[in-house]
């Protein structure tokens, strides 16, 4: 008879464990415009090289909320990040910049975000409650601003661009 109990409880905790991964996963993923990863081919991105991500807004009347999402090795030869942003509205809408500075570690090294093995993740708030005055598609153009002698940043893998309705 104990057998019989503990494949029943192994079921019934197995079933718990799918509706709880479930969960996550819905909640992750809600709200999201727009949600797109580059990644950097050999963990490497050149100061030249601009990664373009190009969000619909379909309703000038909704807040957003923008996020970055970066994904460095444990070998990124630095605590921050510099960015250097440039957005591109729809036709007639004015063009704007941004530099942006994002810190993946504190200051003893200890990387911020998620991580397994050699691989940190993390979503860094870029901008609340963003009003959009025109529907149509938006461009962001992200370029890294860190200095290096040869002008190839090392240890970044993926770089990532979210855009989620503001609650």
């Amino acid at each position: 008879m104990g057998n019989r109990e503990n494949r029943g409880n192994a079921k019934w905790i197995a079933g718990l464990m799918l509706l709880f991964w479930a969960g996550i996963l819905y909640s992750c993923s809600g709200g999201a415009v727009y949600d797109e990863y580059h990644q950097l081919n050999g963990s490497k991105w050149n100061k030249d090289s601009v990664l373009n991500f190009t969000v619909n807004i379909p309703d000038s009347t909704t807040l957003y909320n923008i996020y970055f999402n970066v994904r460095n090795e444990g070998s990124y030869p630095y605590q921050n990040l510099w960015l250097f942003i440039k957005v591109t509205p729809p036709e007639g809408g004015k063009l704007m910049q941004d530099t942006v500075e994002l810190m993946l570690a504190n200051d003893a090294g200890k990387w911020y975000g998620s991580g397994i093995g050699d691989m940190y993740d993390k979503k860094y708030p870029y901008k609340h409650d963003v009003y959009f005055p025109n529907p149509g598609d938006y461009t962001f153009s992200v370029r890294q601003g860190m200095r290096s002698k040869d002008g190839i940043l090392k240890g970044i893998h993926d770089f990532g661009f979210r855009v989620e309705k503001a609650n």
